[in-house]
């Protein structure tokens, strides 16, 4: 027999058939050791049973005779009796366990139910070795193709889990399936539900967890997978030209306005690859929901009889709200609720407010909104409040307006549109904004110098009455195709020009010369006859400065090839075309998309504006998403006073490379200094005495005037 336990296990792996009475040896002696543990335990007893234990769960795949012996008495030993075994007992079994699992000789639905139930164990380093295995495992078992019965399985253990189990265990629970959900592991319905019926729990840290996965809004994960090749080729040929301003940055010349135009790239091709990021089956895990109408009414019924702390209270409202504004459900009791608490001086009241307006959505009927927007008015919006209380009220009337913009009334409409000239620049601000909503949605509503001029874009997606919906009638950025064609068709040119032969280049050049020549002899017969008929040529000018302004077509010289061409006979193809054109002329493919993009990054990298107007983009009006930020409310355009710290730093970066003052260096930097700089430290009533100091003290007003022309003219030769 072998002197220790790893020299056995070496020897078994190599020849398990000579080494079987051995091994039999050493598990009666494992059965013996556990049951003494029961009857007087010690720790120089578990470490012994330890070693033992760790030992059989290596060998055991070459004895097949204890596959379901051993597995089966370890999982009744830590199920039975979890609360006695010490700490270090019940690592070592759940580590052989999971060998044995990692070697399958143990099914996996039935260690996972094991460890599930061991969840709640008063282990702490147990518990964070559990979760880990139970999410590697599952991601590993659903790697190739995804276990669908298993799944299932596991899932429906955990269900029965929420209800059943203690709460640390229902708690860690749902934190493996929203780490699974963001691993896109378990991102199908059945496990958005099983989170949502946690939200339901009486247990304050297990409806917490669950409340916190449906509120935030980042759905990937550290771990997510990464791009595809094609995606990546695609990437790069979209932000070819921002990348290559980035290249050459640290090359050429740095110019303010061009610093400004890299930066913008920066940020753009940031956006981009945090974009390509998120795969493409990933949304908020609210549109999975199965019954939001039901799920919304028990989550307010719960927020009614709820006695937890108010941010407990808050983070359900928000759900309810995000739930509500994105199915667009009807739950009007939820409106009046929220009123209670929208009060300038309560805690968090914006993200009340972003709850409040979060809720609405076009289909609500406009009087269930309209005492909302009235309270909000009457609270935060009156001339005792601060300005950063009216600008956020404002701003939240903006919001909830942009959803329901029927629930406004013209009167309060009117009144608010007055605060575009207070004296607060966010007061201001948030008017203007609020004033250019209407102008989108219903111009008629606003007064007659607010309304300003029309633009082609207003009335898109907003209706006037209840209910109704204005469809998109164009494809967004189908104008940038004009653009890419002109590129393409000035290219087209060259090609042809560098593909032409030598002998046609010298007769078009021979046709220039002798064209050339003759229109200087046209210019000098009719310099002759212009002196004769000045007054009929004026007004033959004027006449056709006219059509040139009613747009008729005038002839003009091509002197390139010397003859005529009018402008009404260029080519269709040159002329810019409207977007319903591009629609009906066309189908488009895929490669015109990536145009459109590839086009619609360039422009907002060059970010180019009109003089005196600001440049808005073709494709799309502002983007406001599903879910909305308490941020959008709070955002108050006012410089907050910044610190020493801050102003020190920004007047460093205007002057990064310049020195200020001179200092003459000294040739002993131990020296001390000279009597004249001596002298200009010292206190008046020590050197007043000086005869220096007394002979200019006694100068007149002229030898002062000479003095002070000798002392700048002796500056200026320096």
């Amino acid at each position: 027999m072998a002197s220790s336990l790893p020299t056995l296990q070496n020897l078994i792996r190599r020849d398990p058939t000579s080494y079987k009475d051995d091994f039999a040896v050493q598990y009666e002696y494992l059965k013996s050791k556990i049951s003494l543990f029961f009857v007087s335990p010690s720790s120089e007893l578990n470490a012994e049973i330890s070693e033992l234990i760790m030992f059989v769960s290596h060998v055991l795949k070459c004895y097949p005779k204890y596959h379901e012996e051993f597995p089966k008495m370890l999982e009744d030993l830590i199920r039975k009796h979890n609360s006695i075994l010490p700490s270090e007992f019940r690592v070592v079994i759940c580590k052989s366990l999971i060998i044995l699992r990692n070697r399958d000789l143990y099914q996996p639905v039935h260690l996972m139910k094991l460890f599930f139930e061991l969840l709640g164990c008063p282990d702490r380093t147990l518990r964070e070795m559990l979760k880990l295995h139970i999410i590697t495992d599952i991601r590993n078992i659903n790697l190739k193709h995804s276990n669908n019965k298993m799944n299932r399985a596991i899932q429906a253990f955990i269900h029965t889990m929420l209800f059943k189990a203690s709460p640390i265990a229902a708690k860690i629970a749902i934190q493996i399936m929203i780490e699974l959900y963001k691993k896109h592991v378990w991102n199908d319905s059945k496990t958005v539900n099983i989170i949502a019926d946690a939200c339901l729990s009486t247990h304050n840290k297990v409806m917490v967890t669950a409340l916190k996965f449906f509120l935030t809004n980042d759905t990937t994960s550290k771990d997510a997978e990464e791009e595809d090749d094609s995606d990546e080729e695609n990437r790069k040929e979209k932000c070819k030209k921002m990348s290559s301003m980035l290249r050459t940055a640290g090359v050429t010349k740095k110019a303010r306005n061009k610093m400004k135009k890299i930066e913008r790239a920066r940020l753009i091709l940031r956006k981009e690859k945090k974009k390509k990021r998120t795969p493409e089956g990933s949304f908020f895990a609210v549109h999975l929901l199965n019954d939001p109408q039901t799920f919304s009414e028990k989550l307010y019924k719960q927020l009614n009889r709820l006695n937890e702390q108010f941010e407990v209270k808050l983070m359900v409202m928000q759900l309810i709200a995000r739930v509500v504004g994105v199915h667009q459900l009807f739950l009007f009791n939820f409106y009046p609720y929220l009123q209670k608490y929208l009060n300038h001086s309560q805690v968090h009241c914006t993200k009340i407010l972003a709850a409040a307006a979060q809720s609405c959505h076009p289909l609500i009927p406009p009087d269930v909104v309209e005492p909302l927007i009235k309270h909000i008015a009457n609270t935060f919006i009156s001339d005792h409040q601060t300005s950063e209380v009216m600008a956020v009220g404002i701003n939240a009337v903006r919001e909830i307006c942009l959803r329901c913009p029927l629930a406004m009334e013209k009167d309060l409409l009117q009144d608010l549109t007055q605060y575009k000239k207070h004296t607060d620049k966010g007061v201001s601000t948030a008017a203007r904004s609020l004033i250019g909503l209407f102008r989108t949605v219903n111009r008629s509503m606003l007064s007659k110098v607010d309304q300003g001029r029309p633009d082609e874009n207003v009335g898109v997606g907003s209706s006037t009455d209840y209910g109704a919906a204005k469809p998109m009638e164009n494809i967004p950025g189908i104008e940038f195709l004009n653009s890419s064609d002109e590129e393409g068709e000035e290219e087209e040119e060259e090609e042809e020009e560098e593909e032409a032969e030598p002998g046609t280049k010298r007769k078009r050049l021979s046709s220039i010369t002798s064209n050339s020549s003759r229109s200087k002899r046209a210019r000098t017969a009719s310099e002759s006859s212009n002196s004769k008929k000045r007054a009929r040529t004026a007004s033959e000018s004027s006449n056709s400065k006219k059509r040139k302004t009613s747009g008729g077509c005038c002839k003009r010289t091509c002197c390139s090839r010397g003859r005529t061409v009018s402008e009404g006979s260029v080519s269709s193809s040159k002329v810019k075309k409207t977007a319903d054109e591009w629609i009906t002329d066309k189908i488009l493919t895929e490669e015109d998309y990536k145009r459109i993009e590839e086009k619609r990054l360039a422009w907002l990298m060059e970010g180019k504006q009109q003089k005196g107007k600001r440049q808005r983009s073709p494709e799309r009006m502002e983007d406001h998403g599903e879910i909305l930020n308490a941020a959008n409310i709070e955002h108050i355009n006012k410089h907050k006073k910044q610190t020493k710290e801050e102003r020190l730093e920004t007047i460093r970066q205007g002057r990064p490379d310049k020195k200020f003052g001179f200092k003459k260096a000294k040739m002993d930097p131990h020296a001390s200094t000279s009597n004249n700089a001596k002298s200009k430290m010292k206190p008046y009533m020590m050197v007043i005495h000086k005869r220096q100091l007394r002979e200019k003290s006694k100068k007149s007003f002229v030898q002062r005037q000479r003095d002070l022309k000798a002392k700048l003219v002796k500056g200026n030769k320096r």
